[in-house]
């Protein structure tokens, strides 16, 4: 019988190593999901606010050489 018990926990133990090891890997998986996530919205940021600023130049510029 202690064989049969012995199987049995190692089992148990297999089942609940396995099952720590699938909710790391989630979490590693959403983490690099919310990582990525952050890395778009910074890349749409910067691009969004480069070509403000490069609008708003030329805006500028025409202007002033307009009213002279």
């Amino acid at each position: 019988m202690s064989e049969a018990m012995e199987r049995n926990n190692d089992k148990k133990d297999n089942s609940f190593i396995e099952k720590n090891i699938l909710t790391f890997e989630q979490k590693k998986e959403e983490e690099k999901e919310e990582l990525l996530n952050k890395l778009i919205v910074r890349i749409i940021v910067s691009i969004t606010l480069k070509e403000y600023y490069e609008t708003c130049d030329k805006i500028s510029k025409i202007q002033s050489t307009g009213t002279k």
